[in-house]
């Protein structure tokens, strides 16, 4: 097995940093908007969506680079592809053709004893 610590150290940390990045950006518009602008708001409002690009292209490549790592994981791992989709619980086609003819014509509708018999 891989090591866990080493991968959640390195993608545990999108989220805080997809948020650091649109504060800081954001913060520094606000600051320049202050500073050289008159507080008009422009650098506020610049800042915030540029943050908002950069978190969300940062965010984009950490995806892509966690897709690689699972990909390679699993080809150096033969038992990483041990999972497989238990079937016995999905509709099979002729359990859907029988819902979608309706109930049998000899049957009452659930009218019964009681004892799974019908009366």
């Amino acid at each position: 097995m891989a090591k866990p610590w080493l991968e959640i150290g390195r993608y545990g940390s999108v989220g805080v940093e997809l948020v650091l990045t649109i504060l800081i950006l954001g913060g520094l518009g606000h600051w320049l908007d202050a500073r050289y602008w008159g507080g008009a708001g422009w650098g506020t409002a610049v800042g915030f969506l540029l943050g908002v690009a950069v978190a969300f292209r940062n965010l984009m490549r950490t995806a892509s680079r966690m897709q690689r790592d699972i990909e390679r994981a699993e080809a150096a791992d033969p038992a990483a592809n041990r999972w497989t989709v238990d079937e016995t619980w999905l509709n099979k086609e002729s359990d859907i053709d029988r819902v979608a003819q309706g109930p049998d014509p000899g049957h009452e509708g659930g009218r019964g004893n009681g004892d799974g018999r019908d009366a």
